[in-house]
């Protein structure tokens, strides 16, 4: 089984003990899409292809909607597929376990909000390996 340090607004999260937690099965999925997503494309030198461009391509350009809609759930594809490939690379010397790992992503939905244009809610549902759903909502400026 893999974990990782479990996150909370970007800070390592400390146990009651004082111990950095860690955060296991589908927490650490929602946690890995996340960080992925938030990460810009080609910001790690070493993993050039790991991010998501969905931020720095749509800052500062008056779209439609609808176009906006497309595209980012076109980059979030990428980046989710993106993940899917790295976690297929680390299940080559690491132990996965099905509840972390991504079999296929049910759906994207992108609502732009009414009070500021520039800012949409995003959910993502996620199959896991597991056979069970993983959603993710989380918002982004664009």
């Amino acid at each position: 089984m893999s974990f990782d340090l479990k996150l909370q607004n970007g800070d390592l999260k400390l146990s009651e003990t004082n111990d950095l937690q860690k955060v296991e099965n589908s927490d650490k999925l929602i946690q890995d899409i996340l960080k992925i997503i938030s990460t810009d494309l080609g910001a790690n030198k070493k993993f050039p292809y790991y991010g998501c461009p969905i931020s720095k391509s749509m800052v500062g350009r008056a779209f439609d909607t609808i176009f906006v809609q497309s595209i980012a759930t076109s980059q979030l594809t990428y980046s989710i597929t993106t993940l899917q490939r790295a976690q297929k690379e680390q299940a080559k010397s690491q132990n996965l376990t099905p509840q972390e790992s991504i079999a296929a992503i049910q759906h994207i939905n992108i609502i732009q909000n009414a009070i500021d244009p520039r800012f949409y809610n995003i959910d993502l549902d996620i199959l896991n390996k597991a056979f069970r759903r993983v959603s993710v909502s989380f918002g982004v400026r664009l």
